[in-house]
């Protein structure tokens, strides 16, 4: 059963508060002048506050203390916990959780862990078979999208500004005002709307690319 350590954290910060401001207003009071004209009484009332108040200071100033080294031993003993780490596991829970964080790898259908993963499940099988044959072509759709959601807006504001146009093969290069209107004027350029999941949907995320006719 956990223990309520942040109830107890919180009501230290709560005896700091008020220890400090006590300490504040005590000490607000010392630093008041009394004028000349002051009676004998009024003289030895405040003598009496005064008095009365360094002992107040002494007793919250340890009281300050006690209440500091509450807080941190609350934080010291009881750290914060992840929720995954709160939770109590059986044995076969923890093992299997384990097992999960540890298992070997599977990207793109290829790898130690596809075969465990996929077990006698066809469906699976087959999702990692398509995953293989499209690996090439996602991969470069990924760094396509990568490239032009990081690089367009920089080379842009270069002095002079530079234009990222996408060849037939993929790649980019780049262009300045004057080499982007000749191509323009020769119909050399087009707009082209970024999509993914293999030109499936249309991918927002991005701006629309300069694409080079040949």
């Amino acid at each position: 059963m956990k223990k309520p350590s942040r109830i107890v954290f919180i009501i230290s910060l709560i005896q700091l508060y008020n220890t400090s401001t006590s300490l504040a207003l005590c000490s607000n009071s010392q630093n008041r002048k009394t004028s000349s004209s002051t009676s004998t009484s009024t003289s030895t009332s405040t003598s009496t506050s005064t008095s009365n108040c360094s002992s107040r200071n002494a007793f919250l100033k340890k009281h300050l203390l006690t209440s500091a080294t509450a807080a941190a031993g609350t934080l010291l003993m009881r750290p914060s916990l992840s929720n995954a780490a709160a939770i109590e596991k059986t044995d076969g829970e923890a093992a299997a959780a384990t097992s999960i964080l540890r298992s070997d790898k599977c990207a793109f259908g290829e790898g130690d862990g596809c075969s465990t993963l996929a077990g006698d499940n066809e469906f699976i099988q087959e999702l990692q078979r398509r995953s293989r044959e499209k690996k090439e072509t996602a991969q470069k759709e990924y760094l396509s999208a990568y490239q032009m959601k990081n690089y367009p807006d920089f080379f842009a504001s270069l002095s002079p500004p530079k234009y990222m146009v996408r060849k037939g093969d993929g790649t980019f290069e780049l262009f300045d005002d004057a080499q982007l209107a000749e191509l323009k004027k020769a119909n050399r350029i087009k707009l082209e709307k970024p999509t993914a999941m293999g030109g499936k949907v249309q991918d927002y995320t991005q701006k629309p690319i300069l694409v080079l006719i040949d």
